[in-house]
């Protein structure tokens, strides 16, 4: 994948350098979906930051990176999956296999 230069940030999770940014757009529609990665790897981490009852950050991308990385997600080895953060339980979740967002999976 291509990052922008305009709005992409750096971010360094174990001493490796991610970069992140706004996609506008989703796939599937129009919600706001945030992309992690490494440029030149193939594999990526999709965020959907609803329902998230606290603000995208650095500090809150770096918590999602880990919990991807602790549960088995690589830039290099992929798979390319989306999360996002179950309030109900206060914990990340990994979305289904072809969604990007969480209330997607709440039909």
């Amino acid at each position: 994948m291509a990052w922008p230069k305009k709005g992409t940030r750096k971010i360094t999770v174990d001493n490796i350098e991610f970069l992140w940014h706004y996609s506008g757009h989703c796939p599937l529609c129009s919600d706001t979906v945030f992309t992690v990665g490494i440029s030149g790897k193939p594999h990526v981490l999709y965020i959907d930051p609803f329902p998230w009852n606290f603000e995208i950050s650095p500090s809150n991308i770096s918590k999602a990176i880990l919990w991807a990385i602790t549960n088995g997600w690589t830039p290099d080895k992929g798979p390319t999956r989306a999360m996002s953060f179950d309030d109900a339980t206060n914990k990340f979740i990994w979305l289904a296999e072809g969604e990007r967002h969480f209330k997607c999976q709440q039909k």
